[in-house]
């Protein structure tokens, strides 16, 4: 996992096109990835091949969307987009951004890394995004919202799944 280069832009393109194309988030052009490519984290195979990745979306200096959390489909299941997203956490971080908000059409990911839910009405930032994007056309997909107030020490997530599984063990 690393900061995205100017080289990724294409390859992150191709990565967020094809969950656009299914409604799942909101389409990027070349030109937009490029220009915020700092603002990116991507994890790579050997061969420098993107295969997931994340955006930090700076709404003001305190508060940032993590947006475009992007896996290639053969890539899932190994835990990529949590570290895409952490890494996008590190980098609010380093900008001394205070909270963070994410949408979802699942809940266990964002849980799974300390976000807890919350009503998109908290940031009417995002809110005039969408209005903005449906006068243009963009069919808007309703998500549910999630949000994670970043402390300065930082902790290793630990998945939903396993809690639940080492309470049926308790309980057996």
């Amino acid at each position: 996992m690393r900061r995205a280069a100017r080289a990724d832009a294409q390859q992150i393109l191709e990565l967020v096109a094809q969950y656009a194309a299914q409604g799942l988030m909101l389409p990027r052009t070349l030109d937009q990835i490029a220009t915020r490519i700092d603002n990116y984290v991507v994890a790579v195979e050997q061969s420098g091949r993107v295969v997931a990745c994340a955006a930090l979306e700076e709404y003001s200096p305190s508060l940032a969307e993590v947006s475009s959390v992007a896996v290639a489909p053969t890539h899932h299941g190994k835990g990529l987009g949590s570290q895409v997203v952490l890494g996008v956490e590190r980098l609010a971080r380093a900008r001394d951004i205070e909270e963070l908000f994410a949408l979802s059409l699942t809940d266990n990911f964002f849980l799974s890394l300390s976000y807890s839910p919350t009503a998109i009405s908290r940031y009417p930032e995002k809110l005039s995004r969408y209005e903005a994007l449906t006068k243009s056309g963009v069919d808007i997909v309703p998500k549910r919202c999630f949000q994670k107030v970043l402390g300065t020490a930082w902790a290793a997530p630990q998945l939903v799944e396993k809690k639940a599984s080492l309470k049926q063990k308790k309980a057996g």
